[in-house]
């Protein structure tokens, strides 16, 4: 299992939304939220997607990921 930040804030963007690429559907348990410690806090609208992009999720305004 494995978690990867690859893009952070941004033109346009909140400086803690975030992009991540992960290994598994299970690593899905292992992403930050708003409610995540200072360094890792990610707000709603940030993205996760597998390493061969076969699934998708979006943190929605809830705090939840969820595939999409």
């Amino acid at each position: 299992m494995s978690v990867k930040q690859v893009t952070r804030g941004g033109p346009g963007k909140d400086e803690n939304y975030r992009e991540f690429i992960i290994s598994s559907s299970d690593d899905v348990s292992d992403l930050p939220n708003s409610q995540s410690g200072t360094e890792e806090k990610t707000v709603a609208g940030s993205i996760a997607y597998l390493q061969d992009l076969t699934k998708t999720y979006l943190l929605g305004p809830d705090d939840t990921w969820r595939e999409v």
